[in-house]
């Protein structure tokens, strides 16, 4: 059986519905293996100390059901979830703290992780008064602008999609969360399915798998305000979305490095290439690419060669990471 961690990022909701979410995921009819709880509060508090905390405690000792509260660094959810992402289970079940499944939702979305070359797969999230005309929606990155997402109402058959909305099951450690978006991680979970679907693994949307958004006013992304923080995300979004026809190559390292990439650079479908060396490979700056794309430790060679334990050569390592 795969391995499941189950990811819960919190901030600003120790007593409103964090509670709630705790509930349900000690209530999962299929229960994840262990249960993270990333702490991002600004003034964070010992849960230890609080009756009802006591009581989800014991309950998940009882079930043995693994479980940890873990401080994050205070910078967002795109980095407790990539903290997840690198932690060695073979899938992440992410929960919002706002976001309550229903028991049978991780059970139903593990039953589609059997089928081939599945990045992640996510049920209906609904969030109360509304439900929304989905019977036209794509689910294609081109359409979202124009269309609500399919999973804002009832999901009848599965579907093939190219991004999932806040919670879902993702295959861990093949793709990095971009942590170059500001602390409020707008678009976080968008780009992270899209750039699954872009390496080639399935997305799917499935029925029977019901979450209920209880989308809170306060805490979470919704603690900030500051407007220059969602738009700096959203052109992030746009660039990454914008080039998604290109292959982005970025050398962040040194001339050798440079050297041994050039020997496959041919290989390489429509590359657009950022550099160090512009005498070795025509390429644009790094700092371009920083503006561009925010973070660019997806493309370190050098940190995702120790991700992957590497034993092979440098230019099959790039091999890996580009093709």
């Amino acid at each position: 059986m795969p391995k499941v961690l189950c990811s819960v990022a919190t901030r600003g909701r120790y007593f409103t519905t964090l509670p709630l979410v705790l509930n349900a995921i000690i209530n999962q009819t299929t229960p994840p293996d262990k249960v993270v709880i990333f702490d991002d509060n600004d003034e964070p508090q010992d849960m230890r100390k609080e009756m009802i905390y006591q009581y989800f405690f014991q309950m998940l000792d009882i079930k043995k059901i693994a479980w940890e509260w873990l401080f994050a660094g205070k910078k967002g959810q795109h980095h407790i979830h990539q903290m997840a992402n690198t932690m060695g289970y073979d899938w992440v079940w992410r929960c919002d703290d706002d976001a309550i499944p229903e028991p049978n939702v991780l059970g139903n979305l593990l039953g589609y992780t059997s089928l081939e070359n599945i990045g992640a797969v996510g049920g209906s999230i609904l969030t109360p008064p509304n439900l929304f005309d989905t019977n036209k929606s794509t689910g294609k990155i081109k359409d979202i602008d124009s269309e609500p997402n399919i999973q804002w109402n009832y999901i009848k058959k599965t579907k093939e999609v190219e991004h999932l909305h806040c919670s879902f099951l993702y295959r861990a450690g093949v793709h990095d969360y971009n942590l170059g978006l500001s602390r409020v991680a707008h678009r976080e979970e968008t780009l992270f399915t899209y750039g699954l679907y872009q390496k080639g693994y399935k997305i799917l949307t499935v029925p029977h798998a019901i979450t209920w958004h209880m989308k809170n006013p306060e805490g979470g992304i919704r603690s900030e305000t500051k407007r220059e923080m969602y738009e700096h995300d959203e052109q992030i979004f746009r660039n990454i979305v914008g080039h998604s026809d290109r292959t982005i190559v970025v050398l962040n390292c040194g001339l050798g490095d440079h050297i041994v990439f050039n020997s496959i650079l041919g290989s390489i479908p429509n590359p657009m290439v950022f550099g160090c060396y512009p005498e070795v490979i025509p390429c644009r700056s790094i700092a371009e690419a920083q503006a561009l794309f925010g973070d660019l430790d997806q493309w370190n060679i050098y940190k995702k060669m120790c991700q992957w334990n590497w034993k092979g050569s440098l230019a099959d390592a790039f091999r890996k990471l580009y093709l």
